[in-house]
């Protein structure tokens, strides 16, 4: 993704993560995500670690033609490891001609856990395509109680989609990036209010 088109990496297809904390607009964004690949005629599996209600309509996703599976019951970073690892596996040898595996993750699973999970389905690191969602609202929610996973999230991130920004001002915003640019320096960033679109930049990394 944030570096790739959609070409298969030795034969397997990206995996995009879409990680962030509860509330930053994981779901929307995955949505969005989705309506793009299947405007080009993507074909694609989507994964979903849902805690509560169900964010996504089912039946919806199948009649376009994809792949929905749910992982509930726990956090991905704990309690379903062993099950992603089947589902990834399970979807690699059925579907040969993936575009793309689509993965949203529970809001506080700390991304570095899952790694180990999908390089034993053969990937590398460097393969994995996560985009963090950045909530610009909570910034002080995320120095104050959750700077370790914040650190953690973007330290592996390939990019940073700062959503919300209609809510803060130019200052808040730049404090953001500069937040982000401490962790990882370089790590490109995207600004846009994502329930209205994506942004055309971000759209050319697909």
């Amino acid at each position: 993704m944030c570096d790739k088109k959609s070409e298969l990496l030795n034969g397997r297809p990206p995996i995009i993560l879409f990680t962030g904390f509860l509330g930053s607009g994981k779901t929307t964004m995955l949505l969005k995500t989705i309506e793009m690949l299947a405007a080009a005629d993507k074909k694609c599996a989507i994964i979903i670690n849902e805690i509560g209600d169900v964010g996504i309509d089912n039946r919806q996703m199948r009649m376009l033609g994809y792949d929905v599976l749910d992982l509930f019951g726990g956090c991905v970073c704990c309690t379903m490891k062993v099950t992603l690892e089947v589902t990834i596996n399970h979807l690699l040898e059925k579907y040969e001609d993936l575009d793309y595996i689509l993965f949203e993750p529970s809001g506080m699973a700390n991304p570095s856990s899952m790694y180990p999970v999908i390089t034993n389905c053969g990937y590398h690191e460097d393969e994995i395509q996560n985009i963090f969602i950045f909530d610009p609202t909570r910034i002080v929610l995320y120095q104050k109680r959750l700077n370790q996973l914040l650190n953690d999230s973007i330290s592996l991130a390939k990019c940073v989609v700062i959503n919300k920004i209609d809510q803060v001002n130019e200052e808040e915003i730049g404090a953001v990036v500069e937040m982000i640019m401490a962790i990882k320096p370089g790590i490109r960033t995207f600004k846009m209010n994502i329930n209205n679109e994506l942004s055309r930049e971000f759209k050319q990394f697909f």
